[in-house]
């Protein structure tokens, strides 16, 4: 079964899969002109997972934060978000997103603090 992605990341995310990705394999021949190419298949696709994270002070969003980043040394899995299903999914990096000043966490006046995020996966089939 599927986990949701909103398990992980809470219900403040957008999840944009990118075009599939071709491999070629290109090769030249002596005295022929041009080039041949073997298609080698799909090297899957990548998904964009950005979004917002909030807590009630920093050390339980950096908790958070440690806790999502975890889930780049897990095995591929299956992973859901509005009605979509994305198979053998594993993560690759998690960027915690700055502003103009250099600051990636921000205290709100309704008392949360906050950090805007990008986790970069890939769906490997």
């Amino acid at each position: 079964m599927a986990i949701a992605l909103t398990v992980i990341f809470g219900s403040e995310i957008n999840v944009t899969p990118q075009p599939r990705q071709v491999e070629r394999q290109y090769a030249g021949f002596a005295g022929a002109e041009g080039v041949t190419a073997m298609h080698m298949g799909s090297r899957g696709y990548q998904l964009v997972i950005s979004g917002r994270l909030r807590a009630a002070t920093r050390a339980p969003l950096q908790a958070g934060i440690d806790a999502i980043n975890s889930y780049c040394w897990s095995a591929a899995g299956d992973y859901s978000h509005g009605g979509i299903t994305y198979s053998w999914v594993v993560f690759d990096k998690m960027e915690i997103s700055r502003d103009g000043r250099g600051k990636g966490f921000h205290l709100l006046g309704s008392g949360w603090v906050t950090c805007e995020f990008t986790m970069y996966a890939r769906a490997l089939v």
